[in-house]
């Protein structure tokens, strides 16, 4: 069974500035008053798509980590997936014969109370040109980079960083 890699442009400064500390408080409270404070910025975790505007949390499954998801969603939009599908894995691997951290262009840090990785504005830059430098040196593996690379120029291009599930 093949890993579907999914990506997306992410604030992860906007995150770890209002939601990542009351995640580590694990209070529900607070949660709920992000979601309520934030409704016009979330998006339905699954669909992508705006929230109705009556300003209540319909979830299939309540619970703090779908909450936590929901109220994620104000910092991505997940409609917009740029990520690899099920070339990641693949992929990944023949990075890592042309660069030993190759791994580390399809993950990321661990996003650990709401599951998924993320990658900072500063690393996927980082990344951009490191591939750059790799496309250069071998251009008959654009194949390999090239899709990884226009993942994260996205991302880049907004001066974000990138939300990875895989």
């Amino acid at each position: 069974m093949s890993i579907k890699h999914r990506a997306f442009v992410f604030d992860e400064q906007g995150y770890r500035r209002e939601l990542a500390p009351l995640l580590v408080r694990k209070d529900p409270v607070a949660l709920t008053g992000f979601i309520e404070a934030h409704w016009a910025r979330l998006r339905d975790p699954r669909t992508g798509t705006p929230l109705q505007s009556n300003g209540r949390v319909v979830l299939e499954e309540s619970g703090p980590f779908n909450e936590a998801a929901l109220a994620l969603t104000a910092f991505y939009n997940p409609g917009a997936d740029i990520g690899l599908g099920s070339a990641a894995q693949s992929l990944r691997f023949e990075l890592i014969d042309l660069y030993p951290e190759g791994r580390v262009f399809v993950q990321g840090g661990q996003l650990e109370a709401v599951g998924g990785y993320y990658q900072s504005a500063e690393y996927v830059a980082e990344s951009v040109a490191i591939l750059e430098a790799l496309r250069e040196e071998y251009p008959r593996k654009l194949e390999i980079i090239d899709p990884v690379l226009t993942m994260l120029k996205t991302a880049a291009a907004a001066s974000q960083g990138l939300y990875i599930l895989l």
